[in-house]
């Protein structure tokens, strides 16, 4: 696994815009904390892979019920406490009930809006890359699709197996009280319990562009049906998967595509996403050549996914540049030599992607990558003094 984990290190999303590394809850190698008994899986581990996030929910589970000390607590049988909570519904979050029902254990699956919630959002028939290939995840939670609408089917199938239901409630912060934690959820009863696992991805707010115009109607985050773009002018804001992957969607439905990107060069896609962004660019209608991490050599069209939908559009990619302004038709982009284009344009979308979600971590009382807590911020002080 550590193999694996290298070979895909060069484009995971661990990094701001900016360049320095995003901050996350201090995780420990077995999902742990500093608060005792809460555990933190999937995305917010750092790797956003579906394979990674389902075996760190599982895993996770597994390293709870292994416990010497969890045993002995759950051999108590207090009234009214659950040997777990999970909070999220996603990829992790379910791949952790289902280990959790599995294990026999009494708990809580909480989902603020609804199961898969992630994958629900992609654009219609993305192609979903379940790397590393190589690699069989923990747990019942397992993929064999490689496209959104059959990934989904297949999850859902899985979930409905075990016979894992979610409860729709929004977690506000987890206090540990006398020997317990307590998940607090605003207007229900709070859940006590003997473990607590994390798995809310980056749902926190979209990053901002921080440009005149953001907040105007045509400015999207999320792309759900591309063939409604069909001969617009977008303008994709970005470097990494989804930026590339909503570009290419568009352009396979007609549109004809603008992709402003910061840097000189891309560091984050995958180099299927970068290879089918190229061909595009060269032929809108062009088939293309993927290495998959296997090393195999594997012809896919890139509108296979699209299907009667695919039409002739168009991709601009502009690179080292920067969005200075957006209006009602049109767009303003500064190109690497800071010289200002306006191009016609009749839809946004900023795909630079979420905070992670720390307000909750911070009432939580869990430690924060990059941040200093009290004691290490009068330690400081008293040093700078001395």
């Amino acid at each position: 696994m550590l193999k694996a984990f290298a070979r895909y290190t060069n484009w995971l999303h661990t990094r701001w815009p900016g360049g320095a590394v995003e901050r996350l809850p201090a995780v420990n190698d077995d999902g742990g904390t500093n608060v005792p008994g809460l555990y933190v899986v999937g995305d917010l581990t750092g790797i956003p892979l579906l394979k990674f996030s389902s075996d760190s929910g599982a895993r996770v589970v597994q390293t709870i019920v292994a416990d010497a000390g969890f045993q002995k607590e759950r051999a108590a049988k207090e009234e009214g406490v659950l040997d777990l909570v999970i909070l999220g519904a996603g990829v992790s979050g379910m791949a952790a009930a289902i280990e959790a029902k599995k294990q026999g254990l009494r708990f809580e699956l909480l989902e603020a809006s609804e199961p898969f919630s992630t994958v629900v959002n992609f654009p219609k028939a993305k192609p979903i890359y379940t790397y590393p290939t190589e690699m069989t995840p923990r747990g019942d939670l397992q993929f064999t699709a490689q496209v959104k609408e059959p990934l989904l089917d297949e999850m859902r199938a899985i979930v409905k197996a075990a016979g894992v239901v979610p409860r729709i409630a929004r977690a506000e912060k987890v206090e540990r009280k006398s020997g317990l934690l307590e998940v607090v959820v605003p207007e229900q009863p709070n859940l006590r319990a003997r473990r607590v696992i994390v798995a809310i991805g980056r749902s926190g707010n979209f990053r901002k562009l921080g440009v005149p115009g953001e907040d105007a109607g045509k400015v999207f985050n999320r792309l759900h049906d591309p063939k409604e773009f069909a001969g617009k002018h977008a303008l994709v804001v970005g470097g990494g998967d989804s930026a590339l992957e909503t570009a290419i969607a568009l352009a396979q439905c007609g549109a004809h595509v603008t992709l402003s990107y910061r840097k000189p060069e891309f560091a984050r896609p995958k180099p299927e996403n970068v290879e089918r962004l190229e061909a595009l660019r060269a032929d809108p209608m062009a088939d293309v050549a993927v290495e998959t991490p296997t090393s195999e050599r594997v012809t896919t069209s890139v509108g296979a996914f699209m299907g009667e939908y695919r039409k002739q559009g168009s991709i601009t990619l502009m690179l080292a540049s920067a969005v200075k302004k957006i209006d009602l038709g049109a767009v303003t982009i500064a190109d690497a030599a800071k010289k200002e284009h306006v191009l016609p344009n009749d839809v946004v979308f900023s795909m630079i992607g979420r905070e992670a979600p720390l307000e909750f971590f911070r009432k939580s009382g869990v430690k924060i990558r990059g941040e200093l807590d009290v004691k290490q911020w009068s330690a400081f002080a008293l040093f700078a003094l001395f």
